[in-house]
């Protein structure tokens, strides 16, 4: 029975380390490349190689997108990436916009 539970403790233990681990390196994952973006006043933006799987808010809605990175780019139209994602931009695509317009994007590591 010792043998046993010996053997349960270092199951969880290992599987507990690997979660740890995996939760690490795909915290740190982050697309590489640059995102332009032009906000409403019709300044233009630059994120270089952005977070993946964070919202990230524009500030200002945007009306069109270039998405040069390794990632696919989802907009939303909400500053917190909450509810239906508006349009996602595939690696090396542009998108605009005209009457719904996206106020965040999250970036998605494949």
């Amino acid at each position: 029975m010792t043998a046993a539970k010996n053997a349960c403790r270092f199951a969880l233990a290992a599987c507990t380390a690997l979660t740890l681990v995996i939760g690490i390196a795909t915290s740190a994952n982050a697309a590489t490349g640059e995102f332009t973006y032009t906000d409403i006043d019709g300044e233009d933006h630059t994120l270089v190689d952005p977070p993946s799987g964070e919202c990230i808010s524009f500030g200002l809605p945007v009306t069109g997108a270039d998405n040069e990175t390794n990632s696919s780019a989802t907009v939303y139209e909400n500053t917190d990436c909450s509810g239906p994602a508006l349009d996602t931009l595939p690696p090396k695509t542009g998108m605009s916009w005209g009457s719904v317009l996206p106020n965040a994007v999250r970036f998605n590591f494949f």
